[in-house]
């Protein structure tokens, strides 16, 4: 049966009141260090290596800087060479040869070419999207909006690469929100936990970033996220651990302060989670 998606309002009651925290540091894109080391082996070079010489802040780089010029919305396409992409495919192909993959068959004569494919298109969201940001005013000057306390959606599915050994770990995203002088298309959530899920990275990193770019985007009263994911690095090697979930959970502003409003989104999120992964 298809999992159902939903999107959660609760109207706000009078007389709670809630304030908001200061809002996190900034977040800081990936390192930039790797033009030093050479191509790797077997992947893709860094966005940095096929970016602009000149970088741009993308979302998942941002600067308290950039938040009054927007200039964080931009995006960095990748750009490849059809003459490097021979050259991975050469060393892709030499490694999957060493581990015992025959490539003289039909089915594998193209397999290094596909893996690469597949593992840039898994890693789209070092390009950023410029299609995320769109946050609309809530009238909250006694418009209707001003009643809402919290938005919930979920759950939304997502898949990334651990960066330990670039398997995949996926599951679902639960984000919640209170809403202060904006609020956000939901479609723009599904694309915000996609931006950080589509690259190489951890679930503690992935949940913060997708924290701290929603509390920045909507400059909310309160931003909690949920995710929930089953690592293949834990279940096809090492422990071989068949039946574990990590959880993770984030809280800013009102979330961290107010236990029934955090206690509220958990167990939607919760409810909803429930057997979705075992």
């Amino acid at each position: 049966m298809p999992m159902a998606r939903f999107t959660f309002r609760r109207l706000h009651r009078p007389g709670e009141g809630w304030t908001c925290h200061d809002q996190p540091g900034a977040l800081r894109g990936p390192p930039t260090e790797w033009a030093d080391r050479g191509p790797p082996v077997g992947g893709h070079p860094p966005a940095e290596l096929m970016a602009d010489d000149e970088p741009r802040p993308t979302v998942g780089g941002l600067r308290d800087d950039d938040l009054e010029g927007r200039d964080w919305e931009r995006v960095r396409p990748r750009r490849i060479s059809d003459a490097d992409w021979k050259r991975y495919e050469g060393y892709m192909g030499e490694i999957l040869h060493a581990l015992g993959m025959s490539l003289n068959t039909p089915g594998t004569l193209k397999t290094p070419m596909r893996y690469l494919r597949a593992m840039f298109d898994s890693t789209e969201g070092y390009e950023g999207d410029d299609k995320l940001v769109t946050a609309f005013p809530t009238e909250c000057y006694g418009g209707p909006d001003c009643e809402l306390s919290q938005v919930i959606d979920g759950p939304i599915p997502f898949y990334a690469l651990c960066e330990h050994h670039a398997f995949p770990f996926f599951g679902h995203a639960y984000l919640g929100y209170v809403a202060h002088e904006h609020i956000i298309g939901i479609s723009k959530l599904t694309r915000l936990v996609r931006l950080f899920a589509r690259r190489f990275t951890v679930q503690e990193r992935m949940g913060r970033e997708i924290t701290e770019a929603l509390s920045r985007i909507l400059q909310a009263h309160g931003v909690a996220v949920y995710l929930e994911a089953v690592h293949l690095c834990t279940q096809m090697r090492g422990v071989r651990e068949s039946e574990s979930t990590t959880r993770t959970t984030f809280w800013r502003g009102n979330y961290e302060s107010n236990i029934e409003l955090r206690e509220e989104f958990l167990g939607i999120a919760r409810s909803r989670a429930n057997g979705h992964l075992s």
